[in-house]
C-alpha cells in the first residue's frame, strides 16, 4: 500500500515539474544556457593558464561545493496524512525508502554541473590524488548531509540551523582535504559525530506534523524558485511592508486619484509591498554583479547582464496577472484599457531604472566597452513590450 501511495504522489510531483519545466527551459533559455556555459567554460580554461596556486582558489572551490551539496528532502506528504497515516506508521518503511531515493535524485544536477567548473579550478596546483579525494569526499558529504537532513526533520531542530551547520562542515572538510590529503580523517570524524547527534536527538516515532510542515515549506520553496521564470498559481502570495522602500512610494495628488491614473500607483505599491519580488530582484542584481565582476570577461558580462534583465522583466509581468487581473478589478472595476495603460507606464519606468543599474554595473567592470551599455535600455524595453503583449493575449483568451 505504501509503495503504491508514494508512486501516485511521485507521479503527481513529476507532472508538476514537467509542466513548469517546459516554460522555464524554452528554446530561448536553452540557447542562452548553451552560450553562457560555453563562455564560462572558455573563461575558466583561460584562468587556468593565467592563475597561480592560491589558498583563495581552494577556498572558492570549497565554498562553491559546500553550498551546492546541500541535499533536497521531499516526503510528498499532505496535511490529510496527519489524520489517516499514523495508524499505519510501522508499515510506511517502503514509502520513506522511495522518498529517500526520489529526494536524492532531485538534488544531483547542480552538484554535478558545479563539479565541472570546480574541477578546472582545482587543476591549478593540485595533483590527481588530491582532486580524486576531494570529489570522493564531496560525494560522501552529499549522502551524509542528506541523511542528516532527513533525521533533522524528526528532531524539531531549526531548518536554517541545520543548513548553516551543513555548509560549515562541508566547507571545512573540503578545504582540509585540499590543504593536505591526510586531513580527510578529521573530516570523516566530523561527519560521523554530526550524524550520531542527529540520531540521538531523533524521536522514537514519526512526528507527522513536522514532516507535513517541512514538505509544505519545501514545496513552496520550489514554487518560489519557479516563479523567477514563470507564473505560479499554487504559490502562497503575501505582502510585507519594508519601511526603507517607503521613500519610493508617494501619495497621489487629488487630480490623479481617478481611474486613469490610480492603477499605476497600485502597481508601484504592489511591487514594493510584495513579499518576495523586491528581494528577488535585489538578489538577481547582486548575484549577477558578483559573477561579472569576478570573471571580468566582456562576453560573460554582456550575456549575464542581458539575462539578468530578462529574469527581472519576467518577474515584473507577474504583478499584472496576480493583481490587476484577479483582484483589483473586483474591488475597483474599470475598463481593461485603463489597467493596461497603467501597467505599461509603470513597467517601462521600473524596467528602465533596472537597466540603468545593470548598465552601471557593466561600465564598472568593462569601462573600455562602455558603449555596449546603451543596448540595455533597448533590450529591456523590447522584452517588456513582448511579454506585455503575451499577457494581454492570455487575458483575452480567458475573458472569451
Amino acid at each position: 500500500m505504501s509503495s503504491k501511495l508514494f508512486n501516485t504522489r511521485m507521479e503527481e510531483d513529476i507532472k508538476i515539474r514537467s509542466y513548469y519545466g517546459k516554460f522555464i527551459f524554452n528554446s530561448h533559455f536553452l540557447v542562452f544556457l548553451m552560450i553562457a556555459g560555453g563562455v564560462l567554460l572558455y573563461t575558466l580554461l583561460g584562468l587556468r593558464e593565467t592563475l597561480s596556486p592560491s589558498i583563495y582558489i581552494d577556498a572558492l572551490c570549497a565554498i562553491l561545493m559546500a553550498v551546492v551539496l546541500l541535499p533536497k528532502y521531499r516526503t510528498l506528504l499532505k496535511e490529510a496524512d496527519m489524520l489517516f497515516l499514523p495508524p499505519y506508521e510501522k508499515k510506511m518503511t517502503a514509502y520513506f525508502k522511495r522518498a529517500n531515493l526520489y529526494s536524492l535524485s532531485l538534488g544531483l544536477a547542480l552538484p554535478v554541473i558545479t563539479a565541472v567548473a570546480v574541477l578546472i579550478l582545482l587543476s591549478i596546483g593540485h595533483g590527481l590524488t588530491t582532486i580524486v579525494l576531494f570529489f570522493l569526499l564531496a560525494a560522501l558529504l552529499y549522502f551524509s548531509g542528506f541523511n542528516i537532513r532527513r533525521l533533522s526533520v524528526n528532531t524539531g531542530a531549526g531548518k536554517w540551523l541545520i543548513t548553516a551547520v551543513l555548509i560549515a562542515v562541508n566547507f571545512i572538510s573540503l578545504l582540509l582535504v585540499l590543504l593536505h590529503p591526510y586531513f580527510i580523517a578529521p573530516a570523516l570524524l566530523c561527519i560521523v559525530i554530526f550524524t550520531a547527534i542527529m540520531k540521538k536527538q531523533s524521536y522514537n516515532t514519526i512526528s507527522w506534523l513536522d514532516y507535513v510542515q517541512y514538505e509544505k515549506e519545501a514545496l513552496q520553496q520550489y514554487y518560489q524558485t519557479v516563479s523567477m521564470f514563470t507564473n505560479v498559481k499554487r504559490i502562497d502570495k503575501a505582502f510585507k511592508r519594508r519601511r526603507f522602500l517607503d521613500v519610493f512610494l508617494w501619495t497621489p495628488k487629488a487630480d490623479k486619484f481617478n481611474k486613469k491614473y490610480m492603477y499605476e500607483y497600485l502597481f508601484y505599491r504592489s511591487f514594493m509591498r510584495d513579499h518576495d519580488l523586491p528581494m528577488i530582484v535585489l538578489r538577481i542584481i547582486v548575484l549577477f554583479f558578483i559573477i561579472i565582476f569576478w570573471i571580468s570577461n566582456i562576453y560573460v558580462s554582456l550575456i549575464f547582464s542581458l539575462f539578468g534583465i530578462y529574469l527581472i522583466v519576467l518577474q515584473m509581468s507577474q504583478i499584472y496577472t496576480a493583481q490587476a487581473y484577479l483582484l483589483w478589478p473586483k474591488v475597483w472595476p474599470v475598463k481593461r484599457a485603463y489597467i493596461q495603460k497603467s501597467y505599461i507606464s509603470y513597467s517601462h519606468k521600473v524596467v528602465f531604472i533596472i537597466t540603468l543599474i545593470f548598465a552601471v554595473m557593466f561600465i564598472v567592470t568593462q569601462p573600455a566597452e562602455f558603449f555596449y551599455a546603451f543596448l540595455f535600455p533597448v533590450w529591456g524595453y523590447v522584452l517588456n513590450r513582448i511579454l506585455s503583449k503575451s499577457i494581454y493575449k492570455k487575458e483575452r483568451e480567458l475573458s472569451d
